[in-house]
This record gives C-alpha cells, sequence and structure tokens, in this order.
C-alpha cells in the first residue's frame, strides 16, 4: 500500500492462524511488523463498521487496548519497521476493512483477510 509493507500478510488468506499469533480471553492477536519507506507518513484506521470487531496493535505498552487507527511516522533517512499485531475479537478470522492514508492524501479502503480465505471486493 504506497509507501506500507505488512510482510508475509498475503500468506494470511488461506493460513493457520496459529502460525502468527495466540488466543486470548478476548480474541486472537497475530504478529505482523509494518515495514514504512523513509520520510513516510502513513495513517491506517480500522473500518468504523469493523471497531467493534477488530483494532490494531502498534507502538504500545504490553497490556494495552488496541486501537482504531495508528500513524507511522518513518525516520527521515531510513526505512522504519514498527512491531505490533491486528487484533480480531471471536475466532480470529475476518474480512478486516482498513482505510489507509498516506502523508495527507484521501484515505484509500483495502480488504485484508485474516484466515478467511477470498474476501469479497
Amino acid at each position: 500500500m504506497g509507501p506500507l509493507r505488512w510482510p508475509g500478510l498475503k500468506g494470511w488468506k488461506d493460513g493457520r492462524p496459529t502460525d502468527f499469533g495466540g488466543r486470548t480471553a478476548d480474541g486472537w492477536h497475530y504478529k505482523i511488523g509494518a515495514e514504512l519507506e523513509r520520510g513516510s507518513v502513513v495513517t491506517v484506521s480500522v473500518a468504523p463498521e469493523a471497531r467493534q470487531r477488530a483494532g490494531l496493535g502498534y507502538g504500545q505498552e504490553e497490556g494495552y487496548t488496541p486501537s482504531a487507527e495508528v500513524t507511522f511516522h518513518a525516520c527521515p533517512d531510513a526505512d522504519t519497521v514498527y512491531v505490533g499485531s491486528f487484533f480480531v475479537h471471536g475466532d480470529g478470522r475476518f474480512c478486516l476493512p482498513l482505510d489507509v492514508r498516506v502523508g495527507n492524501g484521501p484515505p484509500k479502503r483495502i480488504l485484508i483477510s485474516v484466515f478467511s480465505g477470498d474476501c469479497p471486493a
């Protein structure tokens, strides 16, 4: 998605949830690093209609509550990696709609398959 990459995310479509995360009392936490090209700013938001079911966990301490939105700021002279996760309530399978905004540009909707096979377009 422009200057933002989630390496390995395409493998989630048909992958096994236990290979990428674990279940807690409130749902599933899936580790996924975000890579951002140098000098970039990207804001990722869980679509409003999915916020009761999913969240983002980046840049927070242990015991955090997943948030609906995260803004990534890359270093000016180097690509930057953020360690974090996606959170999904329930059985951990979901077609996750995200709104991604690069800099001050308009948001673009993407749909990520979180172990749900093909998601409708």
